[in-house]
């Protein structure tokens, strides 16, 4: 019981990812900004520091292959999976930055399934990463080697997702 008596401060702070919103580098500044200052005091509960302690004391399960894949790999997958991205249908959509949803190809929506399956302007990109066809759910899902070879492609395709 005595572990219980020590105090400790946890600051914790959560500050989400821009998604190319005009603006962005200055909630930045003023995030870092506010990283610096004294942060309130918020008394955690003898049941919550239980729930803490329990949660660290319990054996690390291994990591899905999501999960082993560099911060910027995950998250251009998270993007592309959510559809909260930067191509043209959520960016029209959402936030009215691009001028149309349309894809620079003109056939459909600009979308993860569209550049990922079906855009003719990255045939050549999506046919070396893919030599045979294959379903969506597997590059979005699949094993680590096929969540490689999404992230290889985006970059080879010179998409900001």
């Amino acid at each position: 019981m005595e572990f219980f008596r020590q105090t400790r401060r946890v600051v914790l702070q959560w500050i989400p990812a821009h998604c190319g919103i005009p603006g962005n580098e200055r909630a930045d500044e003023l995030a870092k900004e506010g990283a610096v200052e004294d942060q309130p005091e918020n008394s955690v509960s003898f049941s919550e520091q239980k729930t803490i302690i329990k949660a660290l004391m319990r054996p690390r399960t291994n990591r899905d292959d999501y999960h082993t894949m560099s911060r910027e790999q995950q998250v251009n997958l998270i993007r592309l999976r959510t559809g909260h991205n930067r191509l043209n249908a959520h960016m029209n959509r959402k936030f009215k930055l691009a001028p149309s949803p349309t894809c620079a190809c003109g056939q459909e929506d600009q979308t993860a399934e569209h550049i990922l399956q079906r855009c003719p302007l990255l045939d050549e990109e999506r046919k070396e990463v893919w030599p045979s066809p294959t379903p969506l759910q597997t590059k979005l899902y699949g094993s680590r080697q096929e969540l490689e070879k999404t992230t290889t492609f985006i970059t080879s395709a010179g998409l900001i997702v």
